[in-house]
């Protein structure tokens, strides 16, 4: 029955939207302008979509698929929709959440934020027990003896202190999660039935298979938006139903499908362990054996490092009162790391590492440099944070010998990494021979010059690098990218290319749509269209301008400019509209002042209304 779909409108779109371009800019493989086209006439594309959902005459697009890093050279492969395909599917999860969350039990989170925000919480309410006079009980001076109570609260979250902790995990819980328990999950609620089919239209085509096979009904695509993961969340409704009823929901936490349970002995944990199995089980899950385990409190300790991380919560403190505190914040990272490098790759240590690789880089300590290729290449999901810290306390020079190294490693096995290596190069401050170097570095990866793995997605920051280290004869290299007739490089790096380079002025543009006219394979219809639209713009609307910010570098406490936000404000003034030069030239000179020197000059030597 065609018509609209109650819970899909302009309305829930749009909002949806809104939420998802505010997270576009930490995707971990951005688009060269974050998708900026589509916030030029949402209107459009919302009412289209909206249109084509009403006739039944929708159909997704095949999605980007990438990896991230896990480790000892396994990786997780990611989904990444188009945008209108992103916004449906995150408006119908949510919608399905807002109506099944009234099953949900205490203590289960599946976003960030919220376990944060139980995080803080739990530590406030730590912090103010603890001054009660009547804290300090016989039967817990043993415990209190290594540990502070707000620790254990904030990285456990479970209020009442236990003997021992279960943990438990689930065995490649997204790919084995079954179409057939999303729909069981879904049974019961207040959804239109045209919704459910579309959700599931949605996850036939966005899921893994093998070309042209048969779907299996299995799978839920992994996104980096939340969709999957609200969705995940719902199935394992039942199983906290099963859980609470074993231990109770004050002994019960879950993050997504890590789970802590209290219990009073180890025979218990084994009981609770079978429990959580035979769950599972239910819903043609399987528990990680190898991550799924009873520990004691002592055990505990050490699996969360709750010493450590006390060590680093003052430390933290202190990184708020910088430059002043510099020297003090120095001796306790030195402290903090002593203690940690003790018991390397024990339990959560990958997460102390990022902790003291940041707070390393704000205390401008040199120590951890010495391992940063080693810590990066046994933890490489810290690799951001890794490239950074070693950015932030050298040069040019030693950044560019650490990247070569990183990416010609032999055990550097991870495209992600790469990319997050190649990234960092869009912060630095390079000049004469250092810029001349990484010039030559972006010139080579267009022109395929280097074999290392994650080359492709690397080559896509190219563009970018031209323009914040080369001039305008550098970026003519960009036009043999996009005007090729037999694409070897793919689209995301044709478009990049593009982008970069009709920024340049109206005869760059009109160079990108005469090329638009002859290939044979035409990747740059859409960058085309957005440059008519710029052009015929009379002011600079508002869902556009709310991208058009600094960035800020959570290593340095300083701004930074975006170079895609540089790149869109260079594509505003194909506008021949004076409101809209006025504006760009407006807003140069207001948020200069906050950048550092050479932002500073990149940004008068690049936007010139």
């Amino acid at each position: 029955m065609q018509g609209r779909i109650p819970g899909i409108s302009k309305t829930s779109l749009w909002r949806t939207w809104k939420a998802v371009r505010r997270e576009l800019r930490h995707s971990s493989v951005r688009d060269v302008i974050d998708y900026a086209e589509y916030d030029l006439a949402p209107d459009k594309w919302i009412v289209r979509l909206l249109k084509q959902l009403s006739l039944g005459q929708y159909e997704p697009d095949a999605p980007f698929r990438f990896t991230l890093a896990k480790s000892n050279g396994f990786s997780r492969t990611m989904t990444l929709p188009s945008i209108p395909d992103l916004v449906l599917y995150r408006t119908i999860t949510e919608h399905l959440y807002r109506k099944a969350k009234q099953r949900q039990h205490p203590h289960v989170y599946f976003l960030r934020d919220q376990l944060s925000q139980s995080e803080r919480q739990a530590l406030a309410d730590a912090t103010q027990r603890m001054k009660d006079p009547d804290y300090r009980t016989p039967s817990m001076r043993s415990f209190l003896n290594w540990l502070r109570y707000h620790q254990y609260r904030q990285r456990i979250l479970l209020k009442k202190i236990f003997p021992f902790i279960v943990t438990a995990d689930i065995t490649n819980f997204f790919d084995s999660v079954l179409h057939s328990h999303v729909a069981e999950a879904l049974r019961g609620l207040a959804v239109p039935p045209r919704m459910i089919g579309l959700l599931f239209f949605l996850l036939e085509r966005l899921s893994i298979r093998q070309d042209y096979a048969d779907s299996h009904g299995i799978s839920l695509p992994v996104d980096e938006f939340d969709c999957s993961r609200t969705l995940a969340h719902l199935v394992l409704f039942t199983h906290d139903d099963q859980i609470v009823a074993a231990v109770g929901k004050d002994r019960y936490l879950r993050w997504m499908d890590d789970q802590n349970m209290g219990v009073h002995s180890r025979a218990e944990g084994l009981k609770v362990l079978g429990v959580v199995g035979a769950s599972l089980a239910r819903l043609h899950l399987a528990p990680n054996a190898k991550k799924s385990r009873v520990i004691s409190l002592r055990e505990a300790r050490r699996h969360f490092h709750l010493d450590i991380n006390q060590l680093l919560d003052t430390a933290e403190k202190l990184a708020t009162q910088l430059p002043r505190s510099r020297h003090v914040l120095r001796a306790r990272v030195r402290t903090a790391w002593q203690l940690a490098k003790q018991h390397d790759g024990v339990g959560e240590f990958g997460k102390i590492l990022k902790r003291l690789y940041r707070l390393a880089a704000l205390a401008g300590l040199r120590q951890l440099r010495q391992r940063a290729l080693r810590d990066l290449l046994a933890e490489p999901t810290i690799a951001a944070r890794v490239c950074n810290y070693v950015r932030v306390t050298g040069t040019a020079g030693e950044y560019r010998t650490f990247y070569h190294g990183l990416v010609v490693h032999p055990e550097q096995v991870y495209p992600d990494v790469s990319l997050a290596a190649t990234e960092a190069l869009l912060q630095m401050e390079a000049t004469g021979s250092d810029a001349a170097a990484i010039v030559r570095l972006a010139k080579d990866l267009l022109r395929r010059r280097h074999q290392f793995v994650g080359e492709n997605l690397a080559a896509g920051v190219a563009p970018l690098l031209l323009l914040r280290f080369g001039n305008r004869r550098t970026l003519n290299v960009l036009s043999a990218v996009f005007t090729k007739r037999h694409d070897p490089l793919g689209r995301p790096i044709v478009r990049s290319a593009a982008v970069v380079f009709a920024s340049g002025g109206r005869g760059e543009f009109r160079a990108v749509r005469k090329a638009a006219s002859t290939l044979w394979r035409n990747y740059l219809a859409e960058i085309v269209q957005l440059g008519e639209r710029l052009g015929t713009l009379t002011g600079v609307p508002n869902s556009f301008k709310s991208r058009l910010r600094l960035g800020f570098d959570a290593l340095t406490k300083y701004h930074y400019l975006d170079m895609r936000v540089l790149v869109m404000l260079r594509l505003l003034l194909l506008s021949r509209h004076a409101e809209v030069r006025q504006w760009v030239d407006d807003w140069r000179q207001q948020q200069a002042t906050s950048l550092p020197h050479f932002d500073q000059r990149l940004l008068r030597r690049t936007l010139k209304p």
